[in-house]
């Protein structure tokens, strides 16, 4: 048991190191536990990381419900002999402020409380000098989604992202890599079934450029590819319309012509055709009033191509 009062707590040096030393140990703790690959205990990583996040934001009580459990002084008894008297000072550093009051520290471990007793018996007697901070190493790892937010995406391509498709080709999702942005400046790679790739039903139908859409929770990201026509690839070249053979081109109202027997034909150039059915090519009707006559021109399209014919008025 350690009594901390209001001359160590005002002392310049506990002021202005221990909150440092607390956070950079933090730090210390998370690199050390994702170190531990398949048993990683990620629920601990997010919680040392709330705590460093409320202590540099000036709530260090935040940090008690951490730091009093049994599990955490594991952890720490866990560490090199130096790091558990740096760790354990600034523990004591985190309870002192949070009350700002003669404060009593109880701990399970007694062999930390003992080095921390000497700890800060050195530290006001100028028997030893105070713990310098030093900085960790560089550490990659995924940002706690509690302290941070998502506030856009990034999309990359590699040499495996093709820009060019024929007709008829399906797009493909290789080469693309999509990272989450943080608000804090941290970026997160995401997995392929964390993002949706949108492309639009008639991609690769004809020769043009497609947009296909990278989307993650609200954000989406534009990407730009070719159709191309291959040297293989069936062009379309011409369109025509078939009547019944007693089919009689004359109509009582012209702007209201029946096409329903009409039959609709597109030729491509390898030499098939393909009947289209209704919902696939456009009818246009065109009124033209002659000196003795009355007539209607009725173009049929279809893709860039057309055909057309007169129907005259009884």
């Amino acid at each position: 048991m350690i009594t901390l009062n209001k001359e160590i707590l005002m002392h310049p040096d506990f002021t202005k190191n221990l909150e440092k030393e607390l956070c950079e140990l933090l730090e210390a703790l998370m690199d050390a536990e994702f170190e531990k690959g398949d048993e990683t205990d990620f629920d601990f990583i997010d919680e040392c990381a709330d705590a460093v996040n409320a202590i540099r934001s000036g709530f260090s009580a935040q940090a008690l419900p951490l730091i009093s459990r049994r599990d955490f002084i594991a952890k720490v008894s866990g560490s090199s002999s130096g790091n558990v008297i740096k760790i354990a000072a600034a523990i004591c550093a985190v309870i002192a402020i949070a009350f700002s009051v003669n404060t009593v520290l109880n701990a399970e471990n007694t062999d930390i409380i003992s080095e921390v007793s000497g700890f800060f018996s050195g530290l006001f007697t100028n028997r030893i000098d105070p713990i310098e901070a030093t900085d960790p190493p560089p550490v990659t790892r995924e940002p706690s989604t509690k302290a941070a937010s998502v506030n856009g995406i990034t999309v990359e391509t590699d040499e495996d992202f093709r820009t060019e498709y024929y007709i008829g080709e399906s797009f493909s999702c290789e080469g693309i890599k999509v990272f989450a942005e943080y608000d804090n400046g941290e970026r997160r790679l995401l997995s392929a079934n964390e993002y949706e790739v949108i492309t639009s039903k008639s991609f690769g139908a004809e020769a043009k450029t497609e947009s296909v859409t990278v989307k993650y929770k609200s954000f989406e990201k534009a990407l730009e590819v070719r159709i191309l026509v291959s040297e293989t690839t069936p062009v379309l070249n011409s369109v025509y319309a078939v009547f019944p053979e007693n089919f009689e081109f004359t109509a009582n109202d012209l702007e209201n012509i029946s096409l329903s027997q009409m039959q609709v034909y597109a030729v491509y150039s390898d030499g098939n055709e393909t009947e289209l059915s209704a919902d696939e090519y456009t009818v246009e009707t065109e009124i033209e009033n002659g000196l003795f006559e009355q007539s209607a021109l009725v173009t049929v399209s279809y893709n860039g191509c057309s055909c057309s014919f007169m129907v005259y008025k009884e």
